[in-house]
């Protein structure tokens, strides 16, 4: 099986893993209310969820372009869908079920059109920029209207997700050639060393003197003992507290679709510029699609028959 395909099922089994963990996090914070350990202890759980999405998602990366698998942010509500209905026991009317296909349609055609990934260029100053960037612009906005409840809560969840959609460019970054020659320290056979950012192995000061043999944690090391890597599992934190307020000034099913297309359209756009790759035009189609069912999924109107 192709990387790339792989790598779209993993994105796949990541997003859900997030989305589900996502969702118990703010019934963590609701049954916090009533019995606060049991909430805790669910909210603890749920957190720890996300952080195993994030791993997973970072195997995905390693495997295709950055837009591929932010493309494919959008299923994981499909999966939230579905054990809402059979675990949870919730309402599933004709939208739930159109999204849930629209979604399904959508992961087929960007699947189906996907080649073998080819790292082609990095550029660490776009992606820098386009960070700071977005931060600006979500602050600024969130400040001038923090006082207007009605959009205050979906500002905050679109901001989590578009710092959540950075970690995948980050990522790529981390696991890459430029991420490894930017390590902190690496090890070599019999003794770890303070790196000198040359290379995967280079000189440097002995470091505590320990021994450790290469293979598993070698690599381990030399993944996340580097800047970008140290910025991504940052990003992952703060995204996870940033939606933690939104939960607190507004509804899940407000916040969700904010910060689901912001995780979305950060990877795509930033996996255009940062790293030069390509869609194919049916693959846009499918991005669009998976938008398109994500709302549908969540979006609901203020009248709507539903059924079990």
């Amino acid at each position: 099986m192709k990387n790339a395909l792989i790598a779209i099922i993993v994105a796949f089994i990541g997003y859900s893993v997030l989305n589900i963990s996502q969702a118990g996090q703010k019934i963590g914070l609701e049954t916090a209310d009533k019995n606060k350990r049991r909430g805790i202890v669910i909210w603890i759980i749920a957190t720890l969820g996300t952080s195993v999405a994030a791993f997973i998602l970072l195997y995905a990366v390693s495997l295709g372009s950055v837009a591929l698998v932010g493309a494919m942010a959008g299923t994981g509500l499909a999966s939230l869908a579905v054990f809402s209905r059979f675990v949870m026991k919730e309402r599933f009317g004709y939208r739930e079920i159109s999204g849930v296909f629209t979604v399904i349609v959508a992961a087929v055609l960007i699947g189906g059109f996907t080649e073998e990934y080819v790292l082609k260029k990095i550029n660490t100053g776009i992606l820098t920029e386009l960070l700071v960037l977005v931060t600006v612009l979500y602050i600024a906005v969130i400040i001038i209207v923090r006082k207007r409840k009605k959009y205050a809560g979906i500002l905050i969840g679109g901001f989590s997700g578009a710092l959540g959609g950075f970690i995948p460019m980050f990522q790529k970054v981390a696991i890459s050639d430029i991420g490894r020659r930017a390590y902190f320290f690496t090890v070599s056979a019999g003794a770890a060393h303070t790196g000198n950012g040359t290379g995967l192995t280079g000189s440097g000061t002995e470091a505590a003197g320990f021994g450790v043999s290469t293979g598993l944690f070698h690599r381990l090391i030399e993944v996340f003992a580097n800047q970008y890597a140290v910025v991504w599992i940052l990003l992952s934190i703060v995204s996870v507290i940033v939606v933690q307020f939104a939960y607190k000034k507004d509804q899940a099913i407000r916040i969700i679709p904010a910060f689901s297309i912001n995780y979305i359209l950060i990877p795509v756009i930033g996996g255009i510029f940062v790293f030069k790759e390509e869609l194919h035009p049916l693959q846009w189609i499918g991005v669009i699609m998976i938008m398109i069912g994500m709302l549908l999924i969540t979006v609901k109107p203020s009248q709507e028959h539903v059924k079990k």
